[in-house]
């Protein structure tokens, strides 16, 4: 299966959207990136399957909760 991977600014912002994706039927897993120490921002993020990755941005938009980077995983 086709994943996502949404990094966000902190750990609280992970496990928030985590928590919001889960409540629209979204399976999302808090994912700790390995990358964090070259990167800006924090090194966690979210989980996802590629094919809610664009209702996700919209929620995560309308949240208020920022993105750093999208990865995904084939």
């Amino acid at each position: 299966m086709q994943r996502a991977v949404i990094r966000l600014t902190s750990v609280t912002y992970a496990i928030r959207a985590q928590k919001l994706m889960e409540q629209r039927g979204i399976q999302a897993i808090v994912r700790k990136n390995a990358r964090s120490m070259h990167t800006r921002g924090c090194g966690y993020g979210i989980e996802i399957s590629l094919a809610y990755l664009d209702m996700a941005i919209g929620i995560l938009n309308k949240n208020g909760i920022r993105m750093v980077e999208i990865s995904y995983q084939y």
